[in-house]
Parts: structure tokens; C-alpha cells; sequence
């Protein structure tokens, strides 16, 4: 069922990936998950399981229930930005890193270019954990000249990461790094002269309805208002918070920054995080213009850099063996798959969408990659299944229909909006 422009998301269910969700759930690799499966920008699937935390008590968990995206942050956040500044002439992905702020002048820097940190061949190290530098260093201090936990920390983590070694030269290997993203984070900010999140909220996520449903949580500041009724998908118990983690992101580094960093942070529900792909599919095959066409094919080409890698800026695509979108996605497919469990991947030869998100961090994940990593291929082969299975949509413009188009005009959750003048 193709959702029309403005309306509530269809309640439709498969079975099959009913069970094989239930499945995960029952075996306690996480206590929710959420699942939308879409073809040609029809749903064929939308269900929600299990509860925001492992009983007792019991609390089930509905659509509009907020999960940790994790590594997603990468695509749907700090990426997304890159793209619409990209698409606005404001950043060039060419640009050495040298050239940028302040602590990389230093020449080590200026072989590495903003889109390969896009696509993860910077060279950089995966990541470090300079949560636990500053929480050395503050130790001693008094409560209130302490920086851990708000925006303040961000200057000791940049100093540390100038000082880090590479791990391999720039350009030769993939690296999935969390610490180039929190640069390219802090490079877009630069730019914009305004916080990530803030940005996001303001000139992306506003205009496709999606501000109150996609956001960072800042646990230094106010909660965010998102309605009267906000339940957050528990993630891990945290020793050295000394807590659950419930609304709070879990990537230690993010919290020590203040919850919003360019790798890790943001959160979501089910119905915001397939609309949001589902605009950048749209753009992507001609029907929608809620993106500019060029940035988002760019973002969604594989890279070319060296022979064999499956990165895209900001996204992967599926390895010929043993990719996690299973055997029935095509290599034409983009995606990412987060080790919390959160996965997002995208046919763009079937037009099949689909996005899984769950809170495999609960209580922890010590021991949960083996089920993850069965859970993923099986549950995106039983979507490619059933959306394979379905009729072609007699309504999809294509050719020239589809290329003059008119833009969808509306607010309020619409999947498509008129994009502002000059952008």
C-alpha cells in the first residue's frame, strides 16, 4: 500500500518477517525492534516488537517509539549534511583536510580530502577512546570546572585526535572510523557556524516533517520537546555512568561531547527514518524533489578511489559474499548496518526498501554478533522476497513523466516538500 501525501503510514504485516523479528526478540538479543519494508514507495510491512525494556517491568514499545541509531548517524546526519552543502556550493569534498580547522594545518593532514572521510580511506584510526582521557584528567577537578558531558569536551578531543597517528596512508584502505566523522562533523559546523543538530532540525529534517522525529538528544540542555508521549528504547547498563542508558546515546565519545557529535547521536523512530530514505530514493529515481538529483546519485555511487572497496560517501553497498543485506538485495543496493543492530538498505534495481532498527546494546552486546549477523542477511531476504513479489506500481511516472513531475507541497509529516528558493 502506497502511503498518499500527508497520510498515516499503512498497518500491514508479513508473517514470515513477523516471526523471523519475534524470533530475535524472544531470544533476548534485543527487547525491541521496528521494521518498515517498502517497494516502489509501496509498505508492505510495519510492525513494531517486544518493549522499551527488558522485563520486569513490562513496557511495550509502539511506532513512535525513539531507538539509538548508532552508526546511521553517519548517513542520515553528518553525511545528509555534507550533501546539502555540497548541493548549496558551501563545502568542497576535494578540500584537504589541511585546510580546514585549525588543528589540522599541520602538512600530515594535507594528503586526506573531506570525501575520504566521507568514505572512510582517510587513514584515520577507527576509533579511540578519549572519554576515558578526559575523565583521567578531570578526575581531580572540582564538579563545576569539569567539561565531561557537555559541548566543552569537544576541544580536548580535537587536540587528541591531531596528535593521533594514522593507521594506514591516505586513500589506500577503508577504516570504518567514527573519529572521521566527528571531524567532519566539526568541519561542517565550521561552515555552517551553527551546531550540527541545530542545522539538521532548522534546513533538513523541518522540511520533510521529520524535526520532531529525527533528533540529538543534548543531556547538558533541556530534554527536546517531541509530544506528550516519548518513549525511548532502553540501549546499554552503563558502568561508568552508572546507569540504564534510556534516551541518553550510548557512544561513550558522543556523551562525553555532550550527545552530539558526528559519528554517534542521533536518534529516531521507524516511520521518520523510512521517510527520510524513502525522499532520498524518490530523488534518486526521478519522482521526488526533495533533494537535488546530482548530490544524492553522488552519495549513492560506489567509490572509485581503489579496486574492491564497497563504500559510498557515507553509505556501503553489499560485498559479492556474505553481505548483511543478504543474497536477494543486488549489488546495486546502498545501506548501512550498525552494530547495535540498526540497518537500512536500499535496492535501487528492485526499488525495495527496507529498515530494522533494534536496541541490541540492552543490557549489552557482549555476545549478540553471531545473532546479529544471521539476523540481518534472513530478515532483508524475506523483505527482497516479498517485495519481489509484488506487482509493478501501474501509478509510477517514469521516462520524461517522471522527470517533469511537479514537486509534492505540504507539511506535517508529508513525504516530499517544495524545497526553498535558491537551494
Amino acid at each position: 500500500m502506497k502511503p498518499k501525501q500527508g497520510a498515516p503510514l499503512p498497518q500491514v504485516q508479513v508473517p514470515d518477517i513477523d516471526r523471523c523479528i519475534q524470533t530475535l526478540v524472544a531470544e533476548k538479543t534485543c527487547s525491541a525492534a521496528a521494521c518498515i519494508a517498502s517497494v516502489g514507495g509501496r509498505i508492505f510491512h510495519r510492525g513494531i516488537y517486544g518493549c522499551a525494556v527488558a522485563p520486569p517491568p513490562v513496557r511495550r514499545v509502539a511506532l513512535d517509539t525513539y531507538f539509538d541509531l548508532g552508526a546511521l548517524t553517519q548517513p542520515l546526519a553528518t553525511g545528509l549534511a555534507a550533501m546539502e552543502l555540497a548541493s548549496r556550493g558551501r563545502i568542497d569534498l576535494g578540500a584537504s583536510l589541511a585546510t580546514t580547522l585549525p588543528e589540522f594545518r599541520d602538512p600530515k593532514f594535507a594528503p586526506i580530502t573531506i570525501d575520504m572521510l566521507l568514505d572512510h580511506t582517510s587513514g584515520f584510526p577507527a576509533s579511540r577512546d578519549f572519554w576515558k582521557d578526559i575523565a583521567a584528567e578531570e578526575a581531580k577537578l572540582r564538579p563545576e570546572l569539569k567539561t565531561m558531558g557537555t559541548r566543552k569536551s569537544v576541544a580536548k578531543v580535537r587536540k587528541r585526535i591531531a596528535e593521533l597517528r594514522f593507521d594506514a596512508e591516505a586513500g589506500t584502505k577503508v577504516i570504518p572510523s567514527d573519529i572521521g566523522f566527528m571531524v567532519l562533523g566539526w568541519i561542517i559546523e565550521s561552515i555552517i557556524e551553527t551546531p550540527l543538530d541545530v542545522f539538521l532540525q532548522r534546513e533538513v529534517y523541518r522540511e520533510l516533517g521529520l524535526d520532531q522525529t529525527l533528533l540529538f538528544v543534548r543531556h547538558d540542555e533541556p530534554p527536546p520537546k517531541v509530544g506528550p508521549r516519548r518513549v525511548f528504547a532502553a540501549t546499554e547498563q552503563s558502568d561508568w555512568r552508572e546507569k540504564l542508558l534510556q534516551g541518553h546515546v550510548q557512544d561513550s565519545n558522543a556523551w562525553a561531547m555532550g550527545g552530539v557529535a558526528g559519528h554517534a547521536g542521533l536518534f529516531g523512530n521507524v516511520d521518520a527514518v523510512w521517510r527520510l530514505v524513502h525522499a532520498l530514493w524518490e530523488t534518486y529515481s526521478g519522482s521526488g524533489r526533495s533533494f537535488l538529483a546530482g548530490p544524492v546519485r553522488r552519495f549513492w555511487t560506489r567509490s572509485k578511489r581503489f579496486r574492491g572497496t564497497t563504500r559510498t560517501l557515507a553509505w556501503d553497498t553489499p560485498p559479492a559474499h556474505h553481505a548483511q543485506a543478504g543474497k536477494r538485495f543486488s549489488l546495486n543496493s546502498v545501506g548501512l548496518a550498525a552494530s547495535n543492530g540498526c540497518t537500512i538498505w536500499v535496492d535501487l534495481a528492485t526499488d525495495i526498501i527496507g529498515v530494522v532498527l533494534t536496541n541490541a546494546a540492552h543490557p549489552t552486546l557482549d555476545g549478540k554478533e553471531d545473532a546479529l549477523n544471521k539476523f540481518r542477511p534472513r530478515v532483508y531476504e524475506l523483505i527482497a522476497k516479498h517485495g519481489e513479489a509484488l506487482p509493478p506500481d501501474p501509478a509510477k511516472a517514469v521516462g520524461a513523466a517522471a522527470f517533469y513531475t511537479p514537486p509534492l507541497a505540504g507539511s506535517g509529516g508529508n513525504i516530499a516538500t517544495i524545497r526553498k528558493p535558491g537551494r
